[in-house]
């Protein structure tokens, strides 16, 4: 069998950089009452994986999400994939026994939830090896629990 190679590899992670140096102040995310550019989006994923670098989220590390679709998810995603983490993507849909089923097959060392997922994240949760939790936000506005991350403080941090 032939395989054909490329000079030119691009990842996930390089998609957003790319389109923000084509198109940097078009709209890219619309979520509620939040709209990025995609200079915005680029720089808010930079910063949350600096973030979630920061908090030791390495190469092949599993990072869980038990959320809807969002601004924040989105940004979750490339950042991620700029570190060579794993998305774990939960459907919000389970019930408790299957998420914690996930996360313990998964490996996932951080669980990201939104606002409505709260308890069933919580409770799926226990017995795992998910060492923290983090609070993304939604298309409604929202108040994170003061003993979690959120969105917000990891994407706080500088490249």
């Amino acid at each position: 069998m032939r395989t054909l190679t490329s000079p030119r590899q691009h990842t996930l992670g390089d998609l957003l950089r790319r389109t923000r140096q084509r198109s940097p102040d078009k709209v890219a995310i619309r979520c509620g009452a939040v709209a990025w550019t995609y200079a915005q989006f680029d720089d808010i994923s930079n910063r949350l994986a600096a973030g979630l670098a920061a908090q030791g989220v390495l190469a092949g590390d599993r990072v869980a999400v038990l959320a809807r679709n969002s601004h924040a998810f989105a940004a979750l995603r490339f950042a991620l994939a700029r570190l060579g983490a794993v998305l774990v993507p939960v459907n919000f849909m389970l019930n408790t026994d299957d998420v914690r089923y996930i996360l313990e097959h998964a490996g996932a060392s951080i669980l990201c939830v939104d606002a409505g997922l709260l308890e069933l994240g919580k409770a799926a949760r226990e017995g795992t090896d998910v060492r923290q939790m983090a609070w993304l936000p939604s298309e409604h506005e929202t108040v994170a629990p003061a003993d979690m991350l959120t969105f917000d403080s990891l994407a706080a941090t500088t490249t």
